[in-house]
């Protein structure tokens, strides 16, 4: 097992870039990229936005690697696994604390010390950590229990650690990530969008946390389950006719908790999801140059080119023929 300080990781790669992207008074970019043959290669891209800095990770090791944060420093951080996994030890928790692909945690620590074990050999994620007088600014006249919590938490200088066992990715937060990981956009619109889209994750986010913290969970254990088959059904069969009658009586619910469960577990009702997959088939499908506009249209349910047309710009923002292979 090799351990990387995170300060210093040309004591470990021999082979290291840096390439600054874009600066100005407002935003930075810069991209790092690691290399270490028999060991381990990283991209690792950081976004500093007022108030923000993004990080986003792109780690391949042919063994397990530790990442050691080394200082003491206070953070208060929220973490989106997108891929593999990964394990954190920190200073002031007894237990270490699992990620693992989809899921997302939030933290505030006066003590961010700690390690952070890759064990399965990858690991693709995106951190957002927010500076403190800007968190602040965010939570203190927000008057929701959750954010009041964190701020206590803070006034006293107490961990708060919501673990992503908790917090499965929603079907937009989702969204949002691969729009952030997909941004075409140069220069300062391209920071206006990531600054956009990164706190509309963070509200997507704290309105999770509040509603755990606020509400107690009308589902069963069984209904869980039921609604989690329900939801991996469509992943495999949404370009097929579906209506809620025939989910109802396949997995054993009733419309009203197949229509308010699915909206409270994944955050989309039944056809916001299926409208979602159907759009991303469609522009995957162009982008890699397997069907044109018009066999796209008909494959994902579409009675005519126009309505696909139209229904594609109003997800995306533009014409599914503005895509080139």
């Amino acid at each position: 097992m090799d351990t990387i300080a995170n300060h210093n990781w040309g004591d470990v790669f021999s082979d290291i870039t840096h390439q600054e992207v874009f600066r100005s008074s407002r935003y930075a970019e810069v991209v790092g990229y690691f290399n270490e043959p028999e060991l381990a290669c990283a991209r690792i891209a950081t976004i500093h936005t007022p108030g923000v800095e993004i990080i986003r990770a792109d780690i391949h090791s042919q063994r397990k690697l530790v990442l050691v944060d080394p200082e003491s420093v206070e953070k208060i951080s929220s973490s989106f696994i997108l891929g593999g996994g990964v394990e954190s030890r920190f200073s002031l928790n007894k237990s270490s604390v699992r990620h693992w692909d989809s899921t997302h945690c939030f933290q505030y620590t006066p003590d961010f010390q700690g390690e952070h074990i890759i064990h399965n050999q990858q690991l693709h994620a995106i951190s957002v950590s927010y500076d403190k007088a800007y968190f602040h600014s965010l939570a203190e006249s927000a008057g929701m229990p959750y954010l009041d919590q964190v701020l206590n938490c803070m006034e006293r200088s107490e961990t708060l650690l919501v673990p992503p066992g908790m917090l499965e990715l929603q079907p937009r937060m989702a969204e949002l990530l691969h729009a952030i990981e997909l941004c075409q956009f140069q220069g300062l619109t391209r920071y206006l969008f990531l600054e956009a889209k990164i706190l509309e994750l963070f509200a997507l986010q704290i309105e999770q946390l509040n509603a755990g913290q606020t509400n107690k969970d009308p589902w069963s254990i069984a209904d869980r389950e039921r609604l989690k088959a329900v939801h991996e059904y469509i992943i495999r069969h949404h370009l097929e006719s579906l209506c809620l009658a025939d989910l109802c009586l396949r997995f054993g619910l009733n419309e009203f908790k197949l229509k308010k469960g699915y909206k409270y577990l994944f955050g989309q009702t039944v056809f916001g999801h299926v409208h979602t997959l159907r759009m991303q088939s469609a522009r995957h499908l162009l982008s890699s140059g397997q069907m044109n506009v018009s066999e796209v249209s008909f494959h994902i349910g579409y009675q005519t080119i126009s309505s696909f047309s139209e229904a594609f710009k109003k997800y995306f923002g533009y014409l599914p023929g503005k895509i080139r292979t």
